[in-house]
This record gives C-alpha cells, structure tokens and sequence, in this order.
C-alpha cells in the first residue's frame, strides 16, 4: 500500500460537532496522526447531541472521526494545559475551533504555542472569524446561513426565509480550513516558517453564493427566493414528474428548441412568448405552469430518456432512500461499509477526492473517549507514574 500524502504529519484537534473534525477527518484520511483533544467528562458534543443510532454509538460522531487518536484532556487545569504545550511543541498542525476568545483563556492560542513550536501551523476555524463585532460570539451553520445571506436567497417566493437542508457551510468552511493546512505546510516545507490559518464559516458562505452575490455588487439588484429556480433563467428548476421531480436546466437559448421537442411540443420553440431567456424570465408563471401540466403526465425516468437523448442538463430530485442505489452515486464509491469494533456493520461515507497514486483510506474506527491518552502521552515523555498522578488528579481519563 503507498504511503499516504500526509503520513508522518501530527495535528491536534480542539474541535467538536461538525466543521472542525471534518478538517481533521479529511486529514486524517490522507494518512496524518490527528489526535482528538477531549474533555475527561463531557468529550466530543457529536457522541451524543445526534442521538444514537449504533446502540451507544452516533451515526455522525464514527463517521467524522475515523482514523483519529483520542485523549481525554482538561484544558481547564494548569497540568493539562501544560500537558498539551508539551505535545503542541512537537506537533505539526494545531485545528483550534473553539468560541472566540476560549483559546487565549486556556493558553492554547497561537501566540502562545508558537515561541514554543515556530514550525507549528495553527488553523483556527471560527464563525465569524477573528475582527469584528461578532468575533467573540458562539456560532452555527445555520446562524451563519441567515448572516451571510444564504437563507435570503433558500426558500420560496413570498414566503420565509429557508435553512439548507444539510450543514453546508460547516462542510465549506472544514473544506476551506483543510486547504488552508496544507498550503501552510507546503509554505512550511519552502521557509521552515508555520503560521496561524484564519477561517472563518462566514468567509465560506460569502463564497458559497459568489456568482449570484457577485451580479447583486455588480446592479444593486437583490436576487430574491425562487425555491427550487434560479433568478436569472427558465426553465431552470424542478418540474413534478407523476412518481416524483426532474430537475431540468435550460440555461442557453439553443437549448430551448431541443427541450420542446423532448417535451413533445415543438412549436413551443417558436412561441414569441417564451423564445429568449428574457421572455421567459418575463412569463416565468406562466411557463412554469405549463410545464408543470406537462410533466405530471409521465415519470421521472419517461422524462430522464427523452431529456438526455436531447442532451437537455437534468438529473432525478433524490431522496436521501434513493442514494444507494442510483448508479451515478453509486460510481463514486461514496457510500461504503465498514465493520466498527462497537457499531458493528456501519454504512459509512469514503474519502471525497480521489489521487491516482495516494488514495485516502479509512483505518481506523472513530475512538472511544479518551482511548489513546496514555499512549499518546507516552510517546511525549509522560512516565507511568506521572500519568497515575494526573489520573488521580482528574487532569486525564
């Protein structure tokens, strides 16, 4: 098996739930030693605020901290403070994504650790990013949702505002914090220099809706809620099929004629009413319920045939049920089982990107609380007796 790209590389992570152990798990999956700092009493939220579906187990909790070390730490005493000093001296990547201001309280900030470690690369990953107003305030994918102007654009006309129906701005800003890991390691590998890696999830959503935010700066123009439409094209949307939803995209006008054809009406093309994309945008009701009309009448796989002979962009509206067994998911190789030591037979997501010659892998079951404590503090010099002590002083578990 080849060495993996990150193997060798040791990140601690002081994160839990979702955005910051996703960074230590894309990590971790490319072969680096992450080591999960938890505390002694409460651990990771996501063992528990999830429920659990593998009888004491949590569904999210095994997926998103695979192949990572746990210690179970009290960052709130002198000693263990002390304690992840002694292992931030070594380490090559702290992920630190703790309310603003919590870290340099518990003096496991960069500017702390870094006289200790100049090598060190710290990725601080926070909601609202370190200036600012909101810099100190605890935050949330869907708190970030709603302030970085994403839920003004989700949902439907004239009505509420509408949260995403997954966290994707968690998933965003772990994506961004990873990226940020390994470009502070490649500039390290250059100078010898780490640094500190600001992400923020609100940076994430700023980005995540860059093309429509992006015309908005440009005319002034709020973009508005279209529900499953998009603001500047039509048909651009799911159309209800008699058995479910065809998502159907007509984004250039030379596709217009080929789609009335797919829909049966071909003098539909020559209609002046709708023949450009401003005369659709300008007749969207009326369109769309035409075509509502027209696609009730067959089923979504009817209209995935006559769509894509024509080459028209469409795609079946899944539910989360019908993953497993569409053959476009299933040829990612995404959805994978793994047998886990206490869960038993898992289904289980597979590391996202793949390399031709380093393929990320999944090794090692998501830990118990605190499971590796002494062996990780063995390999930084903590004695036998000093790790009865600090046992006995409730500074480990």
């Amino acid at each position: 098996m080849p060495t993996l790209p990150l193997t060798g590389y040791r990140v601690l992570e002081l994160a839990h739930l979702i955005a910051g152990p996703v960074c230590g798990m894309y990590l971790a999956d490319m072969g680096a030693d992450v080591i999960k700092v938890e505390h002694p009493v409460d651990g990771d939220a996501s063992r528990v605020v999830y429920g659990t579906q593998y009888g004491d187990e949590s569904a999210v909790f095994v997926t998103v901290n695979r192949n990572k070390r746990s210690i179970a730490l009290d960052l709130g005493q002198p000693e263990g403070r002390a304690l992840f000093s002694r292992l931030a001296a070594s380490a090559d990547v702290v992920i630190e994504a703790y309310r603003g201001g919590v870290a340099g309280r518990l003096g496991v900030d960069y500017d702390t650790l870094a006289p200790l470690n100049p090598r060190l690369v710290y990725c601080s990953l926070s909601a609202f990013g370190p200036d600012g107003p909101w810099r100190d305030k605890p935050g949330l994918d869907m708190l970030v949702q709603a302030m970085g102007g994403l839920m003004s654009v989700t949902g439907e006309p004239d009505r509420a505002p509408v949260l995403s129906g997954a966290p994707t701005v968690d998933t965003m800003g772990a994506l961004m914090a990873g990226q940020g890991v390994v470009t502070a390691l490649l500039h390290r590998e250059r100078t010898g220099r780490g640094q500190r890696v600001d992400v923020s999830l609100l940076n994430g959503a700023l980005l995540a809706h860059a093309a429509r935010l992006s015309i908005f700066l440009a005319t002034g123009e709020e973009p508005g809620r279209w529900g499953s439409g998009h603001p500047y094209m039509v048909p651009f949307q799911a159309l209800p099929a008699r058995d479910g939803f065809v998502y159907v995209a007509v984004w250039r006008d030379r596709l217009w004629r080929p789609f009335c054809e797919a829909i049966g009406d071909p003098a539909l093309a020559d209609d002046p009413r709708f023949a450009t994309r401003e005369a659709r945008l300008a007749r969207r009701a009326e369109l769309t319920a035409l075509l509502e009309s027209v696609f009730r009448q067959a089923t979504v796989r009817d209209w995935m045939e006559r769509l894509e002979a024509r080459d028209i962009l469409c795609a079946p509206v899944n539910g989360y049920g019908d993953l497993p067994a569409d053959e476009a998911v299933r040829a990612t190789g995404m959805l994978v089982e793994e047998k886990h030591p206490r869960a038993g037979r898992i289904r289980t997501l597979a590391p996202p990107i793949r390399f031709s010659e380093t393929p990320g892998s999944i090794r090692t079951p998501s830990p118990t609380l605190g499971e590796h404590t002494d062996a990780v503090l063995a390999e930084a010099g903590v004695t036998p007796a000093e790790l009865a002590h600090l046992r006995r002083q409730k500074v480990i578990a």
